[in-house]
């Protein structure tokens, strides 16, 4: 075996995991350090006037990847990640220059086309074809590098912000972009044999052909568009993906929720902590568990701990418990761990040879469901009063994956004897 052959698989994981990071992350996760400033001095001083950044940037989002889905195994996926990467970098540099709220959302266009070509789709579609063997362990271990980025970007972006402002912020970001962005951009390719390389796992040509084959009379020899859209199996991605996401945009309300119930802002802060710190052990647990296990026994225990987690929050408010909405903190990281390594796990398993295809799609669909979620969750909680009513929704929709994930790996195993 090569050494590029040893180190190139492994390679894609922290590539891809990155890339996600530095463009995705830094227009999600990242940018809401941005909204107070941007409101102060370009929103008038209302956030509202801002915070649909997010819907232009996720509904960007949904077209880019339906594009990618459509091109990607056509084009030199090097050279479209590179041309999004700079593309992204020359926006967040306009970003420092925006002097009005249309130019932010013009903007926020932009780069959400450039994490639809960059993103968690492509990243799901590199590791799917550059693993046979450990397939769930490599789509984790993705997600672990970007969450180890943004780990470290979060913070140090709040001291730029704080210290020289928003505007030096966005140029710093920039140039991080290009100097992370690029050589991961280079060196990733959408399939081993664009460098006369096997998956890993796979020790000859032979062997490859075989499962090919194997794979073919799966899925009837096509993974025509029409068929993979109207197929059973599409369906019910689509459902775990977008109920999933839903509950998913809970994430970033649990501070809003603690300080809706009266337990406080300083309570709301060490609960979006514990949710960050908790990731860093649950993302790899999760790909050590669904490797070893397979998603049809793994996931059905991680969607446990995502009902569990709304479970007990409401418990906690209702019993005025703050130290058990801390305790429920680090099973309510579970929701955010399902969202990213788990879609992949579970399309992988039931989608087989039509994963691309089928993931692209219900990822796009899915886009446009969470670009709303955040504002439904936040009105309900505004009309009701009542951040009980919230939580269990989203308990309900993490109720609603896990007997999609029930029947659907049944399902696939029923196929695959």
């Amino acid at each position: 075996m090569s050494k590029k052959q040893k180190i190139y698989p492994w390679l894609m994981i922290i590539t891809t995991g990155l890339l996600c990071g530095v463009v995705s992350g830094v227009f999600t996760q990242v940018m809401g350090l941005f909204l107070t400033p941007l409101a102060n001095s370009i929103g008038g001083g209302k956030l509202g006037s801002v915070s649909y950044y997010y819907t232009v940037l996720i509904l960007a989002t949904a077209v880019g990847t339906t594009l990618v889905g459509k091109f990607i195994h056509k084009v030199n996926v090097s050279v479209m990640l590179l041309g999004s990467i700079i593309v992204a970098a020359i926006s967040t540099w306009l970003f420092s220059k925006a002097n009005s709220v249309v130019a932010f959302y013009i903007l926020a266009g932009v780069v959400g086309i450039c994490c639809g070509f960059s993103g968690y789709v492509v990243q799901g579609v590199v590791i799917n074809n550059w693993f046979v063997k450990k397939k769930n362990f490599a789509f984790t271990a993705g997600a672990f590098f970007n969450t180890i980025f943004l780990a470290v970007i979060t913070p140090i972006a709040s001291k730029i912000i704080q210290s020289n402002g928003w505007r030096k912020a966005f140029i710093i970001l920039a140039i991080i972009m290009l100097i992370i962005g690029v050589p991961c951009g280079l060196f990733t390719k959408v399939e081993p044999a664009r460098l006369g390389l096997l998956p890993y796992g796979i020790n000859s040509q032979d062997e490859l052909k075989k499962i090919n084959s194997e794979d073919n009379e799966g899925t009837g020899g096509s993974s025509n568009s029409s068929k993979v859209i109207f197929s059973l199996s599409f369906v019910l991605v689509l459902i775990f993906f977008c109920f999933n996401e839903f509950a998913g945009n809970m994430t970033s309300l649990w501070p809003s929720f603690a300080e809706g119930v009266g337990f406080g802002a300083n309570v709301g802060g060490l609960i979006a902590t514990i949710i960050t710190v908790a990731d860093l052990i649950m993302t790899p647990l999760f790909g050590i568990t669904s490797d070893r296990f397979g998603g049809r026994k793994a996931l059905p225990w991680w969607l446990f701990l995502t009902i569990l987690a709304p479970v007990l929050m409401i418990v906690a408010n209702q019993a005025r418990l703050i130290p058990l909405a801390l305790v429920a903190a680090v099973p309510a990281d579970a929701i955010s761990v399902v969202m990213g390594s788990g879609e992949q796990v579970f399309a992988k398993d039931i989608l087989g040879k039509n994963f691309d295809a089928g993931y692209s799609y219900a990822s796009s669909i899915t886009y446009v469901v969470s670009a709303f979620a955040t504002p439904v969750l936040s009105n309900i909680a505004d009309t009701t009063h009542n951040w009980n009513i919230v939580v269990g929704i989203v308990a309900i929709c993490e109720f609603v994956v896990l007997l999609a994930v029930i029947f659907g790996e049944n399902r696939a195993k029923k196929l695959a004897d």
